[in-house]
């Protein structure tokens, strides 16, 4: 029996070069449908080989629908049970950039990341921690910044649902893929004032 097939199944989109510190400027890359849910493999790429951002969004069929946000250095693979598909993409690279998807029928095993950056900000005189948006599918996160000198005045600070801190971790004590989410409710990183830093939160997907 032949599986439900999208009706669209790859694309190119040409981006405009990104300017740092300039807000996002997503593309619709891909909106497809089937008449059924099936697993498909989604791959995401960069011809011009530069950094971007997907947001993907897609349904089961009867479900409710879900949305990854996933920061690409070059190219991704993930696997989504869908009916209907919609990915959106932005430039992270400073020149034009073309950028592509492919769908497949199948399944596989994968995971990603998602990418904040942030800037050690005051109030009143004293750093203030500033909150990192966790995304769905996160797992743990890392803080790193450009001068590992300064890691040790980095703090990450992590907050269950109802607000009580349960996890602080220093940044040059962080190990592996940083710290465990678990159920956290909140992530905050504290950090020298004017410090600029980034938040890799390691996906499920």
């Amino acid at each position: 029996m032949a599986l439900p097939r999208l009706s669209r199944r790859s694309h190119q989109e040409k981006l405009a070069a990104y300017t740092d510190g300039a807000d996002l400027s997503f593309v619709d890359l891909l909106r497809a449908e089937a008449c059924g849910g099936a697993w498909r493999i989604v791959e995401a790429y960069s011809a011009s080989g530069a950094p971007f951002e997907l947001h993907a969004a897609w349904s089961g069929g009867e479900g409710m629908g879900q949305e990854a946000k996933i920061t690409v250095p070059r190219a991704t693979r993930f696997a989504v049970f869908a009916s209907s598909l919609s990915l959106k993409v932005a430039n992270l690279g400073a020149s034009e950039n073309r950028v592509g998807c492919n769908v497949a029928d199948g399944y596989c095993v994968s995971s990603n990341q998602y990418e904040v950056r942030g800037t050690g900000t005051e109030d009143q005189g004293t750093s203030s921690p500033v909150e990192l948006p966790i995304p769905p599918f996160a797992a743990h996160v890392r803080v790193d910044c450009a001068d590992e000198a300064q890691l040790a005045s980095i703090v990450i600070v992590v907050s269950d649902g109802v607000g009580v801190a349960r996890a602080e971790v220093k940044g040059d004590k962080q190990t592996g893929l940083g710290v465990a989410l678990g159920a956290a409710g909140k992530v905050t990183v504290s950090a020298p004032i004017g410090l600029r830093f980034r938040g890799v939160f390691h996906l499920s997907i």
